[in-house]
């Protein structure tokens, strides 16, 4: 699996999880942490698609990982289909 695609996901779910959880001190510190970090790997994963478009289709895939409707294993899928083209 291809290790940034990896990394963001996880980043992603820890995000969505963290967003969604019971509050405590430091939670708005740590949401916007992990999104400079989500910013960073999404920069580099979007070098690698021909459009905006496809680009867009893959961040929908990665928001229904994010909510469990898809697997790591058909997001990778979605990826490098949207990739290869």
């Amino acid at each position: 699996m291809n290790e940034t695609l990896q990394q963001y996901m996880m980043l992603v779910k820890e995000n969505y999880d963290t967003i969604n959880g019971p509050d405590y001190a430091g939670k708005e510190e740590d949401i916007e942490k992990r999104k400079k970090q989500i910013e960073l790997y999404a920069k580099t994963l979007q070098q690698g698609f021909s459009t905006d478009d496809d680009y867009d289709e893959f961040a929908d895939a990665v928001i229904k990982c994010a909510y469990g409707d898809l697997t790591m294993e058909e997001l990778e899928t979605v990826y490098r289909e949207l990739t290869s083209s």
